[in-house]
């Protein structure tokens, strides 16, 4: 081998590495801080080292380009915000530059490393069930169970993003349990674990989502799943009749949020309010602290432009992922992309943000898609069927 070639292969494999702490990391750090400066000290360093290899790789890739349009329109929008500061557009572009890396060497390694990938996935749910149960455990030890709205530990500590994180991880979980036959009982017990604690979240949003997830990998089945965990998810919520009330009114409150941001739009249609505009909307005699829903948002600050643009991103990995279905019969690309448009139609605001849960339940999912789909036909990518009895 020639030493450019060994160069490579140990960069890659040690990339593969901190790639798979910094994945870990989600459960297994105690602070979103020290999980931030993982990928900020370790994983983007390490892609840089890897650009040509990411260039070779990605070159004429249409999701991928369709993702730098997106990026490159809502960081041009800084330059009419309203709330303009060279601080503040610097950290977005920090910000933006480190989400690309992000998508860029999760596809990379997906189909360049599929073994060792496919190896890590099915481990994935092992550590996210076992997350779980400690955090359940240890959050009713504190507080009255089952009526209070639990936080897991770690780096997620609101409900509605760690329950959308998790259900992430619940959506594999039962791939695995329809394809690993042999250990078919094993990943659903995984993934009963993790259902408990999207439930005991009390996070609608990822309900919601993993339903969308749950109709690609169940088909009719998973109506009965979702039929069962409205009913829990009503029962949890009546458990506690303050907050009953108090979450049912809250959950009136997003049609008017998003009326409002429509409302705000005059004058501002095609190309938005900038990307540094400030987020808080006033409804109802009250301030939310965000939009509550991306695509919303990104027609705050990209305008037309920006959410066509975005509708054209989401539109095509979906129309890739339902030809992988077709081409290679794997329904996961389609599950885990539903789950996060899901995701981002319920809640969230802006889609470039700091290495947090969005991560994995939007950006990764495209990442697969923008890998997988140029190697659709022949090239041996993750299955995620676990291995022989």
């Amino acid at each position: 081998m020639e030493i450019r070639q060994i160069r490579g292969f140990l960069l890659e494999r040690g990339m593969l590495y901190i790639y798979s702490l910094f994945i870990a990391g989600y459960f297994l750090l105690p602070m979103a801080s020290g999980h931030r400066r993982v990928y900020y000290l370790l994983v983007f360093p390490a892609v840089l080292l890897l650009w040509r290899e990411l260039l070779r790789f990605y070159r004429g890739n249409l999701l991928l380009g369709l993702l730098l349009a997106y990026a490159a329109w809502m960081m041009l929008s800084l330059a009419w915000t309203a709330d303009f500061s060279a601080a503040g557009a610097g950290w977005q572009l920090w910000l933006s530059l480190n989400l690309l890396s992000f998508v860029a060497i999760s596809g990379y390694l997906w189909v360049n490393h599929a073994d060792r990938v496919d190896l890590y996935a099915r481990r994935l749910p092992w550590l996210a069930a076992a997350a779980a149960l400690v955090s359940i455990i240890a959050w009713y030890t504190q507080n009255p169970f089952p009526s209070s709205r639990m936080e897991p530990l770690g780096v997620m500590h609101h409900q509605n993003k760690a329950g959308a994180a998790y259900g992430l991880f619940l959506v594999l979980s039962v791939q695995l349990a329809i394809n690993d036959r042999p250990r078919r009982a094993t990943y659903s017990a995984l993934a009963l674990v993790l259902a408990a604690l999207v439930l005991l979240t009390q996070s609608r949003t990822a309900l919601a989502a993993v339903f969308a997830g749950l109709v690609v990998l169940l088909g009719w089945r998973a109506l009965v799943l979702g039929l069962v965990a409205g009913l829990v998810s009503w029962g949890l919520l009546a458990s506690n009749p303050a907050d009953w009330v108090a979450r049912m009114e809250s959950f009136s409150f997003r049609p008017g949020i998003w009326r409002q941001v429509l409302d705000d739009m005059p004058g501002h249609w095609l190309f938005g309010h900038g990307y540094l505009v400030d987020p808080h909307v006033r409804a109802y005699d009250q301030v939310f602290n965000h939009a509550h829903n991306s695509y919303l948002a990104t027609l705050r600050d990209g305008g037309l432009v920006g959410l066509v643009l975005l509708l054209a991103l989401l539109g095509t990995a979906l129309t890739q992922a339902l030809i992988l279905l077709r081409n290679r019969g794997e329904r996961l690309y389609l599950a885990l992309l539903l789950y996060g448009m899901t995701c981002i139609f319920m809640d969230f605001d802006r889609l470039f943000v700091h290495p947090k849960e969005m991560w994995l339940y939007l950006w990764l999912p495209l990442a697969l898609v923008a890998a997988a789909y140029p190697h659709r036909a022949g090239t041996a990518l993750p299955q995620l069927r676990g291995r022989p009895a």
